[in-house]
């Protein structure tokens, strides 16, 4: 005998208490439903009728073949249906029943089913028939000798055996652990207990030793396996000292230092990350309070109700591979970081080297799909532990292999560690041709985290490349070109911003199915939810890729809501944002305002001249030049034209959709807004532009103020970069078919006639081009531009929507101050004399002759509709031109 009787009944009391039963009222309806139906019911695998023992026919999933071959269904019945009086008998019975239907379907190895010998089911077979026994011994003596003995005792010599055994895995020491079940709660006398308690406990101890990092981490790379593994040796640990066994030091020790990252991988809402195999579910319900008895795991698991928060708000585990941050302790809503380089071992492991998961706010953020199931055939499990999955970099669009024994080309650099946060670098080295390095920064700044990600990839050779981001269940997403926003209820929770020295195009996707799946969340196993995913793509070979990520004080703006149904974003090479508004009449409807933007701020992306467009009866076209952190000139991205093609792919879709003639486009907007109206108005069959302070030499002016945006559209701030982006308008010019008429605004002390306008007229006369018209105005600088430009832009407008394609100045008429006048103002170039005619309906009502005034009051005049036209005599004496305002009414007072 190996222990005293008393010890051995302390020792076999203990093995009970560990072994998992449910006394729940779900669990006993669902232990009823056997003995009422023969329906084996599970909240993982629905209902199964048993069928004779049909149910252990192989399926297409492996884990419900091993619930029903391991009788992990027993785990419902010993504290229900068999502690019951009323239903004990009929209960043991039934146990007894199904045991000795599976030992005839299956006792034969030879000839049994796949999954009824797989290793760690086996080993919970063993499991679920100890937690059983006693309760059928004790109504059933004849048939648990009969029946439950011979497969228990049959079943430890299995597990015995070293051919069988799984290794050193946690297949492993599930067969170690019923094995060391079993030769303490054996009938005595047996022969084989101190062969199989010896062997079992060396075993285990070979295990943990081999299964824990330097850093006290579980290697099968699942959290919540750490936590199960962890539960395992505090068993063991408990049975050691009980025993009064020499390993009781080595696992009081292990379970010290597995306890530190248990308590930090815990999310601010009290379950783990869903990190390669970890199911989601709420740890505090668990038990899991007494695997780690300290009080930061108790005050991590209550969150923050119950015992003391740890000092510190990281942890970095450069053996491990993991590094972790929280903004508080206590917190549900704190905000959690989880950066994984990752592969200490094969097992549960998925493609998720270098991923990046976030959390804030209770809701996942950057989050990752979760397993599916452990049906490796499963399209769904594939995608699951394939990089597409997580948010990590996926190579010529295959994703790595699960496992590849690489283990050894993934590592985590501590480059410092501070108690705000870290700086660490991923590397992952299992590609053939390319190295990824990810470098995380972690700071706060005014108590707020910051997150900064550098990935550099290396490679000897061209490659296609995405960078994924999964997204959270909870968020809605607005997209731009490098980059996007997230949204919860319609409040701004994150963005992201994408720098990159390689052209990038950024889609959305979710619950894609076909050619293969992308975008979707599986919350629990074989459940799958569709949720969006943002891929990254770039092509190159040694690349740079900057992402910053901001939960407040954000890189953009906030100007587009996900709720907002008016704006639309087309699929061209690269998607674009768009606002598309028809005219209110058939007329109107007929003609296309394109409206190019100015440039903002930083991350602040918006249309220009909206309130004006919409007063004129045209349908207007807002495209958004959000690409880059400043805007591109709806051109280009590190010289690649693909903003520009897909600009122009837009104004074509939208034109054709709504039957709108070429002739009847018009090209509009000042400054960065008006070079592009020239960019695309000359090359596209446009029938005009109408434009204001150009930058026709984009390097030159970009240079100074705006490097950014020339190292966006060049790749670099060389001098050839500058005279590359000096040339796209020129560019433009030249390649154009036609040029359709184009008249230019600018005021005589802005920089822009000089530096701009003027350099275009010479290019464009040495080519033979058709000269735009420009309107100089005195006494107007380029910050005034926009102030005079929408006048100019409404005239001009309702010039070409008329049909009449005179050339307007900008003016401003309305109601005079006192009752029964109309005051015209004109912004007209220095010199200019200017005549007047005022209208009523078609009659000539009253005149001004030609004079250097610039503001006409006509007074006394009857209520009814009234318009000007305008003469203007140019100090050149060339021929006069004129032009005719809109309407304003006067109403009887």
């Amino acid at each position: 005998m190996m222990f005293s009787p008393s010890r051995l009944s302390t020792l076999q009391r203990m093995v009970h208490e560990q072994l998992s039963t449910a006394s729940t009222p779900a669990a006993r309806s669902r232990a009823q439903r056997f003995l009422d139906e023969e329906v084996i019911a599970s909240p993982g695998f629905g209902d199964c009728p048993f069928d004779a023992g049909s149910v252990w026919e192989g399926t297409d999933s492996r884990a419900r073949d091993r619930y029903h071959h391991g009788f992990l269904f027993f785990g419902d019945w010993v504290k229900t249906i068999l502690a019951d009086d009323t239903t004990q008998v009929r209960a043991a019975r039934a146990a007894v029943g199904i045991v000795e239907t599976w030992t005839k379907l299956h006792g034969d190895q030879a000839h049994a089913s796949d999954m009824a010998y797989h290793d760690e089911t086996t080993a919970q077979r063993l499991l679920s028939l100890i937690a059983i026994r006693p309760a059928i011994a004790a109504v059933l003596p004849r048939e648990d000798a009969e029946v439950l003995a011979p497969l228990m005792s049959s079943t430890a010599a299995l597990l015995a055996r070293q051919e069988f055994h799984a290794g050193s895995n946690n297949h492993g020491m599930f067969q170690d652990l019923a094995l060391l079940y079993w030769s303490i709660v054996a009938d005595n006398p047996h022969s084989n207990h101190a062969e199989y308690y010896s062997l079992a406990m060396s075993r285990l101890r070979r295990y943990f030793e081999a299964s824990f990092t330097a850093d006290g981490v579980h290697v099968e790379n699942a959290p919540t396996y750490h936590l199960m593994v962890s539960r395992q040796a505090k068993n063991v640990m408990d049975l050691a000292v009980a025993a009064e066994h020499t390993d009781s030091a080595f696992y009081s020790n292990l379970i010290r230092r597995a306890e530190r990252y248990a308590t930090h991988a815990l999310m601010p809402n009290g379950t783990y990350p869903p990190i390669s195999d970890t199911q989601q579910n709420e740890i505090a319900k668990s038990g899991a309070r007494g695997v780690f008895p300290g009080p930061e795991f108790l005050y991590a698991t209550t969150q923050g109700l119950r015992g003391k928060p740890p000092q510190e708000k990281t942890l970095v585990l450069p053996d491990s591979g993991y590094a972790i941050y929280r903004s508080a302790w206590g917190d549900p809503d704190a905000t959690y970081a989880f950066f994984s380089a990752a592969y200490n071992a094969d097992y549960h492991k998925h493609s998720d080297d270098l991923s990046f998961f976030l959390h804030s706010g209770g809701i996942d953020l950057l989050s990752e799909s979760g397993p599916y199931s452990y049906d490796y055939k499963d399209p769904f499990s594939k995608y699951a532990y394939s990089q597409f999955a997580h948010n990590s970099l996926v190579v010529d669009g295959t994703s790595l292999p699960r496992t590849d024994g690489r283990a050894d080309r993934v590592s985590l650099r501590a480059v410092e560690e501070r108690a705000d946060g870290f700086t660490v670098v991923g590397t992952n080295g299992r590609y053939d041709d390319v190295v990824h390095e990810r470098t995380v920064e972690v700071r706060e700044a005014n108590g707020k985290p910051l997150f900064d990600l550098t990935d550099e990839i290396i490679s000897t050779s061209q490659h296609s490349y995405q960078l994924l981001w999964n997204l959270g269940t909870e968020v809605s997403v607005v997209l731009h070109g490098q980059g996007f926003e997230l949204f919860r209820d319609g409040l701004k929770v994150m963005d992201l911003m994408v720098d990159a020295d390689v052209p990038v195009t950024l889609a959305l996707r979710e619950g894609v199915e076909k050619p293969r799946p992308l975008g979707w969340r599986f919350p629990k196993f074989g459940q799958a939810v569709p949720a969006k995913v943002v891929t990254v793509s770039f092509n190159g070979q040694n690349t740079r890729v900057r992402t910053k990520i901001r939960l407040s004080d954000f890189s953009y703006t906030e100007r587009l809501s996900p709720a907002d149904p008016a704006w639309s974003r087309h699929s061209g090479e690269v998607p674009v944002n768009y606002l598309f508004r028809p005219g209110a009449s058939a007329r109107g409807r007929e003609h296309l305002a394109v409206v190019f933007s100015a440039i903002h701020q930083p991350g602040d992306f918006t249309y220009n001249y909206k309130a004006t467009v919409d007063e004129v009866d045209i349908s207007a076209l807002y495209i958004l030049d959000d690409f880059g952190d400043q805007g591109a000139y709806y051109h280009s991205d590190h010289r690649s034209e693909t903003i520009y093609r897909s600009v122009q792919a837009l104004i074509l879709g939208i034109a054709n959709k709504h039957g709108i003639e070429a002739s009847k486009l018009v090209a509009v907007g000042s400054s960065k807004g008006g070079t592009a109206a020239l960019i695309h108005g000359m090359t596209l069959p446009f029938g005009r532009i109408i434009v204001g302070a150009p930058q026709t030499r984009i390097g030159t002016f970009v240079a100074g103020p705006h490097p950014n945006i020339l190292q966006f559209m060049a790749g670099g701030t060389s001098e050839q970069d500058i005279e590359h982006l000096n040339g796209i308008v020129q560019r433009a010019a030249l390649t154009a078919g036609s040029i359709p008429r184009t008249s230019i605004l600018v005021g005589a002390n802005d920089h822009h006639l000089r530096g701009h306008v003027e350099p275009l007229l010479d290019d464009m006369a040495s080519k033979g081009l058709p000269r735009p018209a420009v309107t100089v105005l005195p006494d107007l600088s380029h910050a005034d531009i926009g102030s005079v430009f929408r006048f100019f832009l409404a005239a001009n407008l309702e010039q070409f929507v008329s049909g009449k394609g005179e050339e307007a100045l900008p003016y401003i008429i309305s109601p005079g101050k006192s009752p029964g006048s109309v005051r015209l103002k004109v912004y007209a170039p220095a010199g200019t004399r200017l005549a007047y005619r005022l209208y009523l309906d078609a009659e000539v009502v009253a005149k001004r002759g030609y004079a250097d005034r610039q503001v006409v009051v006509f007074e006394d005049l009857a209520p009814g509709r009234y318009r000007i036209r305008v003469y203007l005599q140019a100090p050149d004496g060339t021929e006069p031109t004129a032009f005719t305002t809109r309407w304003v009414g006067l109403r009887k007072v």
